[in-house]
């Protein structure tokens, strides 16, 4: 499992779906949004959407799994954030503890604008879980925010490889 995770490519990723269809788009969405090395969005997104097209499966499950794989693997680094988020605010170096005060402080004040412009960012959108978990942000407003972002993400991306795949 290590040396696919180290070296995962169009082929790659296409040669699971055709081998086990949905359930890999899933898992391996809920992968890439728990930032796992190796799963790079701008390989894994388009190769869905060219499978999609190329097994002729239907583009919204793989869409709507993927929007609802992207809301799990989030809320996995959210739990994360919540539990350990006190003591990741107790750090030593006074400068890091300050600087990560002040973004806390500014998430806090616009947490539904930062949630949803993050998930449309590359690595921050997969990253913004944390935050959001250290400072407890209300739960189905982190689903809600995150949820719309993600369909939008993942719309673009799989999208392209679809209809990228109609062209070549």
């Amino acid at each position: 499992m290590e040396s696919i995770l180290m070296s995962v490519n169009t082929t790659t990723v296409l040669n699971f779906l055709n081998k086990y269809g949905y359930i890999v788009v899933f898992v391996i969405v809920i992968m890439e949004y728990l930032n796992l090395p190796g799963l790079p969005a701008g390989v894994v997104f388009p190769t869905v959407g060219i499978w999609v097209r190329m097994a002729d499966k239907s583009f919204f499950i793989a869409l709507g799994l993927s929007i609802i794989a992207g809301v799990i693997g989030s809320m996995v680094l959210y739990i994360v954030g919540r539990l350990v988020g006190e003591k990741v605010l107790h750090f030593k170096n006074e400068k890091i503890r300050n600087k990560l005060l002040l973004y806390l402080g500014k998430m806090e004040k616009n947490a539904r604008i930062t949630i949803f412009t993050s998930k449309l960012l590359p690595v921050v959108r997969t990253l913004i879980g944390l935050p959001a978990g250290v400072l407890k942000i209300n739960v189905w407003e982190y689903i809600l925010y995150s949820a719309l972002g993600i369909a939008i993400w993942n719309s673009v991306l799989l999208s392209s490889g679809y209809f990228l795949s109609k062209i070549f």
